[in-house]
């Protein structure tokens, strides 16, 4: 994996903890620190840099190679 996409990881996995903790204490706690807009801002950040190290990991392995290997010969 590359450090971009590693980064990009962290990243989305930093606004998903937010997101999700602003969630949890809204629901139980009735203390929610973060307004609608900001929740749905949150939650696109998340998305668009778990995305974005998705592509970085797709864009770094070469043409012709598997990320996972299945044992089992690609047919053409």
């Amino acid at each position: 994996m590359t450090r971009s996409g590693k980064s990009a990881f962290w990243v989305s996995g930093l606004f998903a903890v937010v997101f999700s903790a602003d969630v949890v204490a809204g629901a139980f706690f009735r203390a929610e620190f973060l307004s609608d807009v900001a929740q749905a801002a949150m939650l696109a950040l998340s998305c668009s840099f778990f995305v974005a190290g998705l592509l970085l990991i797709e864009a770094h392995n070469k043409a012709g190679e598997n990320s996972i290997t299945n044992g089992e010969e690609e047919t053409r």
